[in-house]
């Protein structure tokens, strides 16, 4: 009896002691990136965060790591008339992402380059209504970063730190 309650004890011992104990993923390849630098406006700091928010749910960010994501941000609107005898107005918000990924070590070798783009279109309202004209550009921002930060982050998990485009 007092053996089988030693081993009991024992065995919780060693089940407690190990979920305490962190282990490194070893596919992991150093695949943590960290989020410094971008240009684009008041926006991208906003897509910044949500590129963050985004990193930090695949477990792909870490502050400290040497592999930094550049940001480079443009918007553009354009106006398209929805009828024929033009009585309804659509806005087109197109938000277009360069991402590029270095080592800090070696700045002159690029890891990742890629350009995204996602737009969406809304009904203009009526001048008296400009509140809901503002709302829905805001949305429409939000949901074009979410967008991209989405497909920036499947390729990035695709990224195994094996290439490197050398800047001439």
């Amino acid at each position: 009896m007092l053996k089988t309650k030693f081993l009991i004890l024992s065995f919780s011992f060693l089940v407690l002691s190990s979920c305490g104990i962190r282990l490194e993923n070893i596919d992991d390849y150093g695949n943590k990136f960290s989020v410094k630098h971008l240009s684009g406006g008041q926006n991208a700091f906003i897509f910044k965060n949500v590129l963050t928010q985004q990193l930090i749910a695949n477990n792909m960010y870490d502050i400290k790591s040497k592999n930094i994501i550049s940001i480079s941000m443009a918007e553009n609107e354009r106006y398209q008339s929805a009828s024929i005898n033009k009585v309804a107005t659509r806005k087109l918000n197109q938000l277009s992402i360069q991402i590029k990924t270095y080592n800090d070590k070696d700045k002159g070798c690029i890891i990742f380059e890629d350009e995204y783009k996602s737009e969406q279109s809304f009904l203009l309202a009526k001048s008296s209504a400009n509140l809901s004209n503002l709302a829905a550009e805001s949305d429409i921002f939000l949901i074009n970063s979410e967008n991209i930060s989405i497909e920036v982050v499947d390729d990035l998990l695709t990224y195994h730190g094996d290439k490197c485009i050398t800047l001439e």
